[in-house]
């Protein structure tokens, strides 16, 4: 054998060793950082060591625990070697003294909260699978809340990160302005403004029947009467069920109340046969006066109250689930099985649901 091929030979297998140490060295780093104990060793950690041992996950009657790694490392695949290489940044966070006490923690809870959340996002919940499947429950023996969520999460394809945040560790803070000051009265009207009820608001119809308006009812061709705006509702009675109006044909978001004198004083469009529900359903308009200090043209204003009352009062047992997760239709059930859990009056339970109904995915955004 040549002096050049034993070099080669001797180069290769020297490389080939070398590979095999790098490698057991790498998987013992891997498996050394996973444990609990390496964890909890920075001094970061203590408030969320606290947190975890007060949870369900840490004791419960099954005796089972989830450890750090069960919950914050995916098991295989990119997702294992992206979360290994991403933890590099909290090395950092350590050396520096980004969290030297509690105060600054809570600082920085919200955006590592989202840098989590976000991330479990995109590898659909693949830590929380490990324990738990659609296929394992058992939705019979579980309480009706959960059986319909459940059921729901299946038919939207929706991940676990969606509802079960906070089930661990403490929520961030929320803000907790839910007023409707910045929804101002509306001003500068013209024939071509579109305005939008504030709160649930009495109206008159231009025949003299009161209606009872729902938030974010939205009216057109608006003309300025002063202390009153007179303009026309647009919506579709399901036949059988006329006393409420509702935004669009099948689709129950609610825009409009009548009693029976104004039920017979607005205006039929057409009727037509809806395949979803099966039953048939009624185009109408009717004109109204309503008082101009009930009425705003800030939607974007009105959204952001809908959203702030999502945020501030949907993340006591869970993060917000954003509007779009849900049909119109279905949001009804999702806030009236929750409502209960929360502080909120009826009429902050209305709004929301309305907000949340509005910009459903099967919406289109198109309101």
């Amino acid at each position: 054998m040549s002096k050049i091929k034993k070099y080669s030979f001797f180069s290769l297998l020297v490389a080939f060793v070398l590979g095999i140490v790098v490698l057991f060295g790498i998987q013992k780093i891997m498996k050394a950082t996973n444990s609990t104990e390496f964890c909890v060793s920075c001094h970061s950690m203590e408030q969320p060591k606290l947190e975890w041992e007060g949870s369900s996950h840490f004791s419960n009657r099954k005796g089972i625990r989830a450890e750090c790694v069960d919950c914050h490392v995916p098991q295989d695949g990119l997702h294992y070697v992206k979360t290994k290489f991403m933890a590099l940044k909290d090395v950092w966070a350590t050396m520096t003294n980004k969290l030297p006490d509690q105060t600054a923690f809570e600082k920085h809870r919200l955006a590592m909260a989202k840098n989590v959340w976000a991330e479990m996002k995109a590898n659909d919940s693949a830590t929380c699978r490990s324990c738990h499947s659609f296929d394992a429950m058992e939705l019979s023996e579980q309480k009706e809340a959960a059986q319909k969520m459940h059921k729901i999460a299946q038919e939207t394809a929706q991940t676990c990160i969606d509802c079960h945040k906070g089930i661990v560790h403490f929520m961030p803070e929320m803000s907790e302005d839910t007023s409707t000051t910045s929804t101002q009265t509306a001003t500068g009207i013209t024939d071509n403004s579109t305005l939008y009820t504030k709160s649930i608001t009495t109206a008159q119809l231009t025949s003299g029947q009161e209606i009872r308006l729902f938030p974010y009812a939205e009216l057109t061709h608006v003309k300025d009467d002063g202390e009153k705006i007179s303009a026309t509702i647009h919506g579709w009675q399901q036949v059988g069920a006329e006393s409420i109006v509702y935004l669009e044909l099948g689709k129950r978001v609610m825009v409009a109340l009548l009693d029976d004198e104004a039920k017979d004083k607005i205006t039929v469009l057409k009727t037509v046969q809806d395949e979803i529900t099966a039953s048939e359903w009624k185009e109408v308009k009717a004109d109204i006066l309503v008082a101009k200090n009930a009425l705003t043209g800030d939607l974007n204003a009105l959204n952001q109250m809908g959203d702030t009352l999502n945020q501030t009062h949907c993340s006591g047992c869970h993060s917000p689930i954003g509007a779009e997760h849900y049909t119109a239709n279905q949001w009804i059930g999702v806030v009236n099985s929750m409502k209960d859990r929360t502080s909120m009056s009826a009429d902050e339970v209305r709004t929301l649901t309305i907000y949340l109904q509005r910009n459903a995915k099967d919406m289109g955004h198109s309101h």
